[in-house]
């Protein structure tokens, strides 16, 4: 499985040097990205490609060659393949499209593509697919204009059944500074399918989550049985639940809606989290980087009373309570206060104090309440907040390292946003030690998603 990832030697069928072919752009985005090793453009008519002299011959090819991108016309994917298996290319990506999602299954061109793949030991990712992209290895297959100096590495795999939401989560883990490990278009999973590559990233060592976006789920007893018995996290987002998608879906990628009612109580029973968009995707990441919640009662902190009332709703609307906090405990954080016009309460309007020492002593005592789960902060920040704090906590480095060592501590989550210009709020997830969501309500929904993931763990 690893030729898909890390492969010495790349072979791209399809290439031609005009402006409009598609398959020129996986050998430039695969050297913009970084692959460092040969990669060999072959298609009918002479050209260049990016300094690359266009292989017309396939049999001048050298061996050794690990991975195959196709992007030919359907009718030639069978010969395509032929090519590779004579070659020794045992690996390859189909992109091309035209089979079962547009004709019946099981149409001449697709048959004897399988029969050929089958004959010669080949496997493939696709057909109809964009393939796969690796920070680690620089390999960038998607033949879709891209721009893959921007993608980000991170420590979570995703799989996902539509090119256009390939292209989509790589920019959008990326802009979130999660990042990722690999990402891997499946396409119409006429041989891979999500199966085979859960089970390749449960073993990766780059990867410490899974997470996957599908239209169809090929195999449901083998996945919950996979999630049942990992130690990495899963996150799914399933579409195609609705009679309306599931035409588009199949000309899409001759994808057949799973009943979602039995699908939903399976994940949960496996203790998979289910989000509804990719936004939600990279908000369970986060959140899933952060200590165990294995209960509902929170501790909720902020510096403006407005967003405290936010807040409130907020943590019942998604099922948490926040339960009164010890009133000795109450008294000595009231005694922080400068105006003494606020009374202290859970959730906590922490306006009136203007102290690191005071929102030091509040967390740490929370954080050790036993009838406390977690903690959620939504801290006013300005660059100007270091001449009010000092220097030992009121740059952004200092702030997220010090709420990182009390959620270690306290083996606690720590739901954290701030309220600031967007800019500022981009700064401290750029730093990418400690998650930082995008607003005070985000940070609950990611402690939703994160005791929904424990709750399935305990289950199981």
């Amino acid at each position: 499985m690893n030729r898909f990832f890390y492969p010495s030697r790349i072979a791209v069928f399809g290439v031609a040097d005009n402006p409009r072919n598609l398959a020129k752009n996986i050998v430039i985005q695969s050297l913009e990205f970084g692959f460092k090793g040969p990669i060999y453009p072959v298609g009918r008519e002479p050209g260049t490609v990016h300094g690359k002299t266009i292989i017309t011959d396939p049999g001048a090819l050298p061996e050794g060659i690990d991975l195959a991108v196709i992007l030919v016309p359907a009718r030639f994917v069978a010969e395509t393949l032929d090519i590779c298996g004579r070659k020794g290319i045992l690996r390859a990506i189909i992109s091309t499209g035209g089979f079962r999602e547009l004709t019946d299954a099981g149409n001449p061109a697709e048959r004897e593509m399988v029969s050929v793949a089958r004959r010669y030991g080949i496997r493939f990712i696709g057909p109809n697919c964009i393939g796969v992209i690796c920070p680690g290895s620089g390999v960038c297959t998607p033949f879709n204009p891209m721009q893959p100096r921007r993608f980000k590495k991170g420590r979570v795999g995703i799989i996902v059944q539509s090119g256009g939401v390939t292209t989509q989560s790589a920019y959008c883990f990326s802009e979130e500074y999660v990042g990722f490990s690999k990402i891997i278009s499946v396409g119409n999973k006429l041989d891979l399918n999500e199966i085979d590559f859960v089970r390749h990233l449960l073993q990766d060592e780059e990867t410490e989550q899974i997470h996957m976006y599908l239209e169809s789920i090929q195999d449901g007893r083998e996945l919950t049985s996979l999630a049942r018995g990992s130690r990495k996290p899963m996150v799914i987002f399933k579409s195609n639940v609705s009679r309306t998608a599931s035409d588009i879906a199949y000309s899409h990628t001759a994808a057949l809606s799973n009943n979602d009612a039995v699908v939903d109580g399976a994940l949960k029973q496996a203790g998979i989290v289910r989000v509804e968009d990719l936004h939600h995707m990279t908000v369970a990441a986060k959140a899933l980087q952060l200590p165990p919640l294995k209960g509902e009662r929170l501790a909720v902190i902020s510096m403006s009373g407005g967003f405290s009332v936010i807040l409130g709703d907020a943590c019942e609307r998604y099922g948490f309570t926040c339960p009164p906090l010890p009133p000795e405990l109450l008294k000595k954080i009231e005694g922080f206060r400068r105006a003494g016009v606020i009374r202290m309460s859970n959730p906590m309007d922490f306006g009136d104090v203007h102290d690191i020492r005071a929102l030091a002593f509040t967390l740490e005592h929370c954080l050790a309440l036993a009838d406390i789960d977690g903690l959620v902060l939504s801290f006013m920040y300005e660059p100007e907040m270091v001449k009010v704090f000092g220097d030992g906590i009121g740059t952004p480095e200092q702030m997220l390292n010090f709420a990182g060592r009390l959620s270690r501590e306290h083996n606690k989550p720590i739901g954290l946003s701030f309220f600031s210009e967007r800019r500022h709020i981009e700064d401290f997830k750029r730093l990418n030690t400690f998650p930082v969501f995008n607003n005070p309500v985000e940070s609950i929904q990611a402690l939703r998603l994160l005791r929904d993931y424990w709750r399935g763990k305990e289950d199981r």
